[in-house]
């Protein structure tokens, strides 16, 4: 290879590599313009994400109208049963408190 024809293909890489970043420049938005721009994207971004959660949020989650198709479960505690419980020692209690008789730890009276 001639040093000419060398010249020639750096010459070509130069020109390339220049038009390449000089594509690259030109697509990049340029001050305020880019700014509103991107806070436009970051706006269209952030409806989408919402009508995304709230549809989904929507068939999960029930508040208000549609309470009355929520199916109840079965519990596996009583709280009535466990408010009356607790009533009860807690009245077995004072009553061993007043005659002087030590609760059991399990709260039952007598022996």
């Amino acid at each position: 290879m001639k040093t000419t024809e060398v010249k020639k293909i750096l010459l070509t890489k130069n020109i390339m590599k220049d038009e390449i970043l000089n594509s690259i420049k030109s697509a990049r938005p340029k001050g305020k313009q880019g700014f509103y721009f991107e806070m436009a994207l970051f706006l269209v971004l952030g409806f989408l994400v919402g009508v995304a959660v709230k549809t989904e949020a929507a068939k999960r989650v029930t508040i208000g109208f549609n309470d009355y198709k929520v199916v109840s479960l079965k519990q596996g505690y009583s709280f009535s049963e466990i408010q009356k419980n607790l009533a009860e020692k807690q009245k077995a209690a004072q009553e061993n408190a007043e005659s002087g008789e030590p609760v059991s730890e399990n709260g039952s009276c007598g022996s």
